[in-house]
């Protein structure tokens, strides 16, 4: 018997770190959105997450650049106020945190335009209207 809930404890110990684990995408196409939150003084007003995150201070809606995160990524309420921490192609390697606020339809993320602009560090993203990214989630 203590060797079944030795191994049920190993269980609960792996299946814990495994949901608390950071979440990742490579590859993901981003585009830009012009959501202009410090001209709306950081409402969440139409926004997928309003409903869950516009309860939040002043303070915690300005801390992070915003993004929207596609339903194929895995876009759901629980995905309202993490945070990404997106890196660009190989190519620039710049990177930036940006928080979900949003639910986008482009397959992809869709970020502030200051956010999307942070990483375009070689104007390629704007000539071409798009990123390719990878990100890892965390709680922030």
């Amino acid at each position: 018997m203590a060797a079944l809930s030795s191994h049920f404890l190993e269980a609960i110990l792996f299946l814990s770190l495994f949901l608390l684990a950071p979440r990742g995408q490579a590859q993901v196409y981003t585009t830009y959105n012009q959501y202009d939150p410090a001209a709306k003084n950081y409402q969440l007003d139409g926004l997928y997450c309003a409903t869950y995150s516009a309860h939040q201070p002043l303070s915690w809606r300005s801390q992070y650049k915003w993004t929207a995160m596609d339903a194929s990524l895995g876009m759901g309420p629980q995905m309202c106020g993490q945070c990404l921490e997106v890196v660009t192609n190989i190519a620039t390697g710049a990177q930036i945190v940006v928080r979900v606020l949003d639910q986008s339809s482009n397959g992809g993320l869709d970020l502030e335009t200051d956010a999307f602009n942070t990483i375009d560090t070689d104007g390629g993203g704007y000539a071409s209207g798009h990123l390719y990214t990878s990100y890892t989630s965390f709680s922030c």
